[in-house]
């Protein structure tokens, strides 16, 4: 199979690169950074088949970046079978909505609406034109509706996800197009831990997985994921449900009392 994925110098969009690799597909990653992607690349191809790893600087709010991006992947791969819109954003700060900086909320908002947005028109474009392909959505806090204390703009925009996926769906009916969301569940990254205290992280040592064991049960769903409008998740609802019941198991799994890393 052939892959983009948007945002994936790093994080979660880094490791689903990777485990598409490990099963045989060829990858497209890009980033908005120069110096982050370049390594990404170098690492990839270290690893696997340097004609199976591509990568492109793209910032994903930029459509002209996009359209750059499309035509980059489709020069590399000829086609393309899965979309990713991976990139995404806190904005890099952790509190009420009233103390957050106008640049926080400009940039969660531009990166994760208009960078999914104009993914996933350009991405259609392509698709609809080979007659088939799938665009997954990313979807994180808030997708579910429910409320995002301390990080309101980007739960305010993961909550679109499934709106746009749901329209997106209606657009493309009786197409041989797929529409999803993935929902990774909370995933170990700088996106998560930048500005997080001791009590968050004692949180996450009970709800979250580090990126490359989300990345290995999530590709193979997104491999063999049949028609249109699914979910895509990490854990099941009883799943998660469990490991809230069994806590105690998961006490200092990644940090300690003080928040400190535990090797």
């Amino acid at each position: 199979m052939n892959i983009v994925i948007t945002g994936s110098s790093q994080g979660i969009g880094f490791q689903l690169a990777k485990e598409f690799l490990n099963h045989g597909d060829k990858v497209v990653i890009s980033s908005s950074n120069e110096d982050r992607i370049n390594k990404a690349i170098e690492d990839l191809k270290s690893e696997f088949p340097e004609e199976n790893v591509n990568g492109i600087v793209c910032n994903v709010t930029n459509p002209d970046n996009i359209r750059t991006l499309v035509d980059f992947s489709l020069d590399k791969l000829g086609f393309i079978d899965i979309w990713i819109n991976n990139a995404g954003t806190t904005g890099f700060e952790y509190d009420k909505h009233i103390n957050i900086s106008d640049k926080a909320i400009e940039t969660a908002v531009k990166t994760n609406m208009l960078g999914t947005l104009f993914g996933s028109r350009e991405a259609l474009k392509v698709l609809l034109k080979q007659g088939k392909g799938k665009i997954i959505n990313l979807g994180g806090y808030g997708t579910n509706g429910m409320a995002s204390p301390n990080l309101a703009s980007y739960g305010a925009t993961k909550s679109s996800i499934p709106q746009l996926t749901k329209t997106l769906i209606k657009e493309t009916k009786n197409k041989k197009i797929g529409v999803h969301i993935l929902l990774p569940g909370m995933v170990l990254t700088d996106l998560l831990l930048k500005n997080a205290d001791a009590r968050a992280k004692k949180f996450f040592n009970i709800t979250a997985e580090k990126p490359e064991t989300i990345a290995k049960k999530l590709v193979p769903k997104i491999r063999e994921i049949k028609g249109t409008g699914k979910k895509i998740k990490f854990n099941s609802s009883l799943k998660f449900f469990w490991i809230m019941m069994t806590a105690w198991r998961r006490k200092n799994r990644f940090f300690d009392d003080e928040g400190n890393p535990v090797d």
